[in-house]
């Protein structure tokens, strides 16, 4: 068969067209279930490809280091349990088990999780509400799936963990403490897994309340989302010791009184993105965005854009895995996805593509799978 000239250059407008295709894996606050959305990078669509019915909704998901498994909060059971399903791709999700903390973690809701990259790959999570002083580091199995409790440790007696993070090799758990207002380092073991307490630093002053929490892989810089401060505080890790210390510097992520949110870096970790929501449901909540240096510490706030609703109890920001230029942000007030481009120069960002989700349940955070 020929083709003719102008045959082959609308095949290569079409070829030109179709962008690299992405995927998103979204879990719920009150249902069971996990949604699959695809991302197209160049046409800037976006849709559900798939709903997979679990066995748990998940405040939070998080995927492991090779993207094999993915672990989620049991936030609806009666007492705080983890989950874990083994991932053929973005939509072959099936279900591996459930991991019950027990001992002094059992009068709360898991309410965080995330995992280690490095060997022995253990996963971390933490309670909230009720007697939440405490958290769990959760062994896994061959082929990755949750598979028993390796330590559960304690907090203070006022605690309730929000968010962690680790440092680039995996030597060190920071955890932001909303309830007790304090940021916590513990060492982590690189054979066990298992943490030891190093230090407690209170928030910046009474009622900041950190939430969440993300590490610069230089090493030099930790960042914490303040949410009774409505701030981002910055703090300098010391090499040896691996402690943070706060040096007065805080950026505003709210124009008022609201509670924030999430704190995450971008793809080449040249921006940090942060979010704060809206109590109540006829105001906005807001996302900004700060340029930083090769070594990780903040020189400026690029912007501080409402965003198109409350968020409800999510407007959890997740920046994509390929690029700066986008970041995922879901809502739990009406139910949606939306997909945030950053301006060149990173001055502004807008909302570029949204998929609605409304099932009573979702949105809670998102992950990127590809």
């Amino acid at each position: 068969m020929r083709f003719s000239p102008s045959s082959l250059a609308i095949f290569g407008f079409l070829r030109l067209v179709k962008g690299d295709i992405h995927h998103l894996i979204v879990g719920t606050f009150g249902t069971m279930n996990l949604y699959t959305l695809e991302f197209d990078d160049v046409t800037l669509s976006l849709e559900m490809i798939a709903n997979t019915s679990t066995t748990a909704a998940s405040s939070w998901i998080a995927l492991s280091y090779d993207k094999k498994n993915l672990y989620g909060t049991s936030f609806m059971a009666s007492s705080p349990a983890f989950v874990s399903y083994s991932l053929g791709n973005a939509t072959d999700i099936s279900y591996s088990s459930t991991l019950p903390l027990g001992e002094n973690c059992t009068s709360s809701k898991a309410i965080f999780v995330m995992a280690s990259t490095s060997p022995p790959y253990a996963v971390y999570g933490s309670p909230f509400g009720g007697s939440a002083s405490c958290g769990s580091v959760m062994g896994v199995g061959s082929s990755g799936a949750l598979s028993k409790i390796v330590q559960n440790y304690t907090y203070g007696a006022t605690s309730g963990v929000h968010g962690m993070a680790m440092n680039k090799n995996n030597s060190f758990l920071y955890s932001a403490d909303d309830t007790g207002n304090t940021l916590w380092t513990h060492s982590v073991d690189v054979k066990t897994g298992e943490v030891k307490l190093v230090s407690s630093v209170a928030g910046p002053v009474v009622g900041s309340d950190p939430r969440h929490v993300a590490v610069h892989p230089a090493g030099k810089y930790l960042y914490v989302v303040l949410e009774g401060a409505n701030e981002l505080a910055q703090y300098s890790i010391d090499d040896s010791t691996g402690v943070p210390s706060f040096e007065n510097g805080t950026w505003p992520l709210v124009p008022a009184a609201y509670w924030s949110d999430e704190v995450a870096l971008s793809y080449s970790n040249n921006y940090l993105w942060a979010t704060s929501r809206a109590r109540s449901s006829n105001s906005t909540g807001f996302i900004s965005a700060f340029s930083i240096s090769g070594e990780g510490a903040i020189q400026e706030q690029l912007f501080l854009s409402a965003t198109t609703s409350s968020g409800g109890t999510a407007n959890s920001v997740a920046p994509s895995t390929f690029s700066d230029r986008f970041a995922a942000l879901t809502d739990s007030s009406v139910g949606f996805v939306e997909i945030w481009e950053l301006a060149k120069g990173g001055k502004n960002a807008s909302v570029v593509a949204k998929v609605m989700l409304e099932d009573n349940g979702c949105c809670a955070n998102a992950v990127w799978f590809s």
